[in-house]
């Protein structure tokens, strides 16, 4: 498969300090990685040091082959994509709206949409099933449709990776589940490489195929979940979640 992502020696941190060991890990085209592990363990900063937000304290992230610094954000803006947990500073904005500002990477200097442009909105909208909603306000939708909004307009950027930010915080566990479903479906039919944090250990334990699991001062851990169960990774990085909940654990 194509490599999408790749980090030599990376160190993330912020003024000089690393928060953990050098990590070496590779994305390649239509994988899902969920990037999981305990607060302060250094998930947001990598996520951040992954998407160009902050700059590495040491080693390089390549993006296609070429360092992620050497790229323009314009240059990013086409390669990847944010789903993250903010809202549209205007909750009254109609969902077509929100979407929409998706495609702006892709318009020219008036910024109008053409046809084409409108019929990728309608396709997006409608893969991660809230067609039916186009014409609400987002301040309408409950906490699951309004998280679709904000993948749709990641999916309108058109973008081979997708950083996905704790989208499944403040979701009912069905919609968790849903919000999994979409994510393998854009893996599987749009061939979409998906990088995804969250601290739900309990979803990500039953329905990841692949995680990285980080802890302060701990080197980075990949492998399925029930392979990281099984060589004691999850309850060495996780022990104080683990002891305060039940998990159903894979034999």
């Amino acid at each position: 498969m194509k490599e999408v992502l790749k980090t030599n020696n990376l160190l993330i941190g912020y003024k000089g300090q690393a928060l953990m060991p050098e990590i070496n890990v590779s994305l390649s085209e239509g994988d899902i990685v969920a990037l999981a592990g305990p607060n302060g363990s250094g998930k947001t900063t990598l996520f951040k040091t992954l998407s160009a937000s902050i700059k590495p304290v040491g080693g390089e992230v390549k993006l296609f082959g070429k360092d992620l610094r050497d790229y323009s954000p314009t240059d990013r803006s086409s390669l990847f994509s944010l789903v993250l947990t903010e809202k549209p500073d205007d909750l009254f904005l109609k969902v077509f709206d929100i979407v929409a500002a998706g495609r702006y990477p892709h318009l020219g200097l008036l910024a109008r949409l053409k046809p084409d442009d409108e019929q990728i909105i309608y396709d997006s909208l409608e893969t991660v099933g809230i067609g039916h909603l186009i014409n609400r306000n987002f301040v309408s939708l409950s906490d699951g449709e309004q998280q679709k909004v904000m993948i749709a307009k990641a999916l309108v950027q058109d973008t081979p990776l997708i950083f996905m930010d704790e989208p499944a915080a403040f979701l009912d566990y069905p919609s968790k589940i849903e919000l999994v479903n979409i994510m393998h479906k854009l893996s599987c039919e749009k061939h979409k490489t998906i990088l995804f944090s969250s601290h739900d250990l309990d979803l990500l334990l039953r329905h990841a195929d692949v995680m990285w699991v980080v802890a302060p001062q701990q080197p980075l851990r990949q492998g399925t979940p029930k392979d990281l169960v099984g060589q004691g990774i999850i309850d060495e990085y996780f022990r104080p979640i683990i002891a305060k909940n039940e998990f159903y654990w894979m034999k």
